[in-house]
């Protein structure tokens, strides 16, 4: 019980507006450990920023339903040749017990520069702040 309120403090003062990936912030810190993870390519560490029933919602696809589910996905990204993710978080909004993150990410698929934008909805699961909603839409391929 102590840990959740601990995490739950950590979200209380959450209100950004301005560009910034400053990570002591905890939202953007576990961004931050989401794409370190990925491009790493550890996907266990990848799984363990999501929530059990985490719902990957990527363009053009049905539903990505599931921790292990959105972990393939993200295997099948980086087999495919998905790296040098960069990210900048714009907004955050946040809540008692959650925060919804949107920001940008850049990365190289093959020889595409693609810039997508994302909005995450994070909450305190089991006195950890998990990704449980993750969505993103596809702006430009260069």
């Amino acid at each position: 019980m102590r840990a959740f309120f601990l995490a739950f403090t950590l979200l209380l003062p959450l209100q950004a507006h301005a560009q910034s990936n400053d990570t002591s912030n905890p939202i953007i810190a576990r961004m931050a450990a989401l794409v370190e993870a990925y491009n790493a390519q550890d996907l266990a560490a990848i799984g363990a920023i999501y929530s059990e029933d985490a719902v990957l919602f990527a363009p053009g696809e049905a539903s990505i339903l599931g921790r292990e589910a959105i972990v393939q996905h993200y295997s099948d990204a980086i087999a495919s040749g998905s790296r040098d993710v960069q990210f900048m978080t714009f907004d955050i909004q946040s809540t008692d017990t959650s925060a919804v993150e949107i920001g940008e990410v850049v990365l190289q698929a093959g020889e595409n520069r693609i810039v997508t934008r994302y909005m995450h909805l994070w909450e305190v699961v089991d006195g950890q702040i998990l990704l449980t909603r993750d969505m993103y839409q596809v702006l430009s391929v260069q």
